[in-house]
């Protein structure tokens, strides 16, 4: 009797946990074999499509990751093992790193700095809600109160721009050059941890870009906030990846042959003896050491997922800040599709182009203006923060040439997958005065 009821005992805990097991990873694996198989399908579909845009200007277009963290942060490991293959294989040009500071005083450059393998990477901090970049050796005193420090680096020939847009900021302060239109830790916010988790887990490497895309959320407020700030003069808006590759779980060997295991924020959690019981789960080390790895948040899928696209004279520090201070760049989802090749401008009755985005140029030089773009989509101009024309679907480009009016344009381009509309390309805008 006794070992019939510890049998239905076992067997009913075994259901029970089969069926919790069934009800956590259905979705996910839901995801991994039928969404995700047929996103990609429509995706790679919608690369066939490309074409070469006609150039709106002579400037080059070079790919950036901004707001991303390396080893100088207390809450990231990534070296340039991690950081330089992971910028190549999804065609980043240049990082602008924001490092946390290791106290109230900053000495700035630090980390990494220069070109490696073809990568530029520029030092920053990130401190305070401001993306900083002196761009110059520099030593930033954070006691003083947060409009001082603005007000130093800028004046100095820095970048601030304000980090985490949701946040409260001094948004009258007259220093600062920009903000982030989007960010992907302020989209994960409003996620519920558990089932993403769940979700990563049942996609794997394979599909880990489309299991990041279930976080999307357009910024409505923040890019309406923008449109506001705009109205009043120009503030550049940019987009974060905000990547530490931290958001994972990790094991390597320590001097004393144990094995420590380390969480979220790199952060060790246990140390443990190599057994029976764990030896199995063990590779050889990595370059940095790693005999276990899952993985969520990568440098490579974060590269890829939003993308800074920044016109300028040179691959070099002074160009690449020169232009982002003039806020001549683009924002797109790169994971959607490259977007290099894309363009906003305006002409004048001659039909040469007057301005492109980030400019500012005077009524009297705008006859039109005209967006193009190397995929199709849905186009939207947008003045003063209301849209003031939609094209029609599939379009590679825009010509708009209605009686112009003072203000700021800028323009969104919407494309189609699985019969969904989504964000991929918003543009700094053109002030015309």
């Amino acid at each position: 009797m006794i070992k019939k009821i510890v049998k239905y005992f076992f067997t009913s805990v075994f259901g029970v946990l089969l069926i919790v097991l069934v009800y956590l990873f259905s979705p996910g694996l839901w995801h991994r074999w039928v969404t995700y198989p047929e996103f990609e399908k429509q995706a790679n579909a919608f690369q066939q499509l490309r074409r070469e845009p006609q150039s709106l200007t002579d400037l080059i277009t070079y790919r950036g990751a901004m707001h991303a963290h390396s080893f100088w942060s207390h809450d990231s490991e990534g070296t340039l093992t991690d950081i330089i293959p992971a910028a190549k294989k999804v065609g980043i040009d240049f990082i602008f790193l924001t490092d946390h500071a290791h106290g109230k005083s900053d000495t700035i450059p630090r980390g990494y700095k220069g070109y490696y393998d073809g990568v530029l990477i520029e030092p920053g901090t990130e401190r305070q809600g401001f993306c900083t970049w002196p761009l110059d050796s520099m030593i930033i005193d954070w006691s003083l109160n947060k409009d001082s420090v603005v007000k130093n680096v800028v004046s100095n020939g820095g970048i601030i721009f304000y980090a985490h847009s949701e946040e409260q900021h001094n948004w009258d302060n007259p220093y600062y050059q920009g903000m982030e239109v989007y960010n992907i830790h302020t989209d994960i916010k409003d996620e519920s941890l558990f089932p993403l988790i769940m979700n990563f887990m049942a996609s794997g490497s394979k599909y880990r870009e489309w299991a990041m895309r279930e976080i999307f959320d357009e910024q409505v407020a923040i890019l309406a906030h923008w449109d506001s700030l705009n109205s009043k003069r120009k503030i550049v808006g940019f987009a974060a990846v905000d990547s530490h590759e931290n958001q994972n779980i990790r094991a390597r060997y320590i001097k004393d042959g144990r094995v420590e295991w380390v969480g979220p924020n790199a952060k060790a959690v246990d140390t443990v003896d190599v057994s029976i019981w764990n030896r199995w789960m063990f590779d050889e080390p990595d370059q940095n050491g790693w005999i276990f790895k899952f993985m969520t948040d990568t440098y490579e899928a974060s590269f890829n997922y939003v993308t800074n696209y920044v016109v300028a004279d040179t691959l070099s520090v002074p160009s690449i800040s020169n232009h982002l201070k003039k806020g001549n760049l683009f924002i797109a989802f790169k994971s959607l599709g490259d977007a290099k090749g894309f363009m906003f401008g305006s002409k004048n009755s001659e039909g040469q182009v007057s301005a492109i985005l980030g400019d500012s140029v005077a009524i009297d030089q705008v006859k039109s203006f005209q967006a193009v773009s190397p995929l199709p989509g849905q186009f939207k101009l947008i003045r003063d923060g209301k849209i003031v024309e939609v094209s029609s679907d599939d379009q590679y480009e825009f010509v708009w040439t209605e009686p112009m009016e003072k203000g700021v344009y800028r323009v969104e381009l919407h494309i189609k997958l699985d019969e969904k509309y989504f964000p991929w390309v918003y543009t700094n805008p053109i002030l015309v005065y």
